[in-house]
């Protein structure tokens, strides 16, 4: 592998961006504004992920296209199809791999251990969005037209990581301010470190093995929520 396409310059995008780098790849690392790590080896190009033309464009050489851009949690419905019609249409003509990062709501309510084979059952809208976006991969991946997988990961920790915790929890802990949580606070919850989510996709996209499957990322803790609070007061 020579060039990867990174698209979303948060923390996951930044550190699947800045791991390339670093094991010699190039990379072309796409936002809206054209932010990211100052790295050699990194080029920044602020575009828009929806337009599949431009993306094309940018993707047209590269040997992956991974994505890690997100809209806003509460514009999935609207934000997301026409964010993953761009990626797959890019993918498809241009050849690229094209890694998703996922996380686990398309599975719905699971009664045991969540696996990677699970079947898809979601529960929720956002469940189905996820759970779209995957099935349309995998249907072109399976009639050739593209090759896909998709990393999926739980709540994200770490530096610049957004995710319910770290809004409504993580930084009113570190202030000494109280936090609520909507859910058990109890119960044990898997969390995933971004530099972990970075390095699975990085290892998604370069195994031969990888295409046509979800893979999950390792948890770094399975703390519960008030457990996971306790460590950072």
């Amino acid at each position: 592998m020579t060039t990867a396409v990174v698209v979303g310059a948060g923390a996951t995008g930044s550190a699947t961006a800045a791991l390339f780098a670093r094991s010699g790849v190039r990379v072309r690392l796409v936002s809206r504004r054209g932010l990211g790590p100052v790295l050699p080896g990194v080029e920044r190009v602020a575009a828009d992920a929806t337009d599949a033309d431009r993306l094309t464009g940018l993707t047209t050489g590269a040997d992956v296209l991974v994505n890690c851009a997100m809209p806003p949690y509460d514009d999935w419905p609207a934000g997301f199809p026409p964010l993953a019609s761009a990626l797959l249409s890019a993918a498809e003509r241009t050849g690229a791999g094209y890694v998703m990062l996922g996380n686990l709501y398309g599975y719905g309510a699971v009664d045991g251990p969540f696996t990677a084979d699970l079947p898809l059952a979601p529960n929720s809208v956002k469940g189905r969005v996820r759970a779209r976006m995957w099935e349309d991969a995998l249907a072109a991946h399976e009639a050739g037209r593209a090759r896909v997988t998709e990393v999926r990961a739980s709540d994200f920790l770490g530096a610049g990581a957004y995710s319910p915790f770290t809004i409504l929890v993580g930084d009113a802990v570190l202030a000494g301010l109280p936090a609520a949580y909507p859910g058990d606070l109890d119960a044990p919850h898997a969390w995933c470190y971004t530099g972990d989510v970075a390095a699975t996709l990085v290892a998604a996209a370069g195994h031969p093995d990888s295409w046509g499957r979800a893979w999950h990322v390792p948890p770094a803790s399975q703390l519960p929520v008030r457990g996971l609070a306790a460590r950072l007061a």
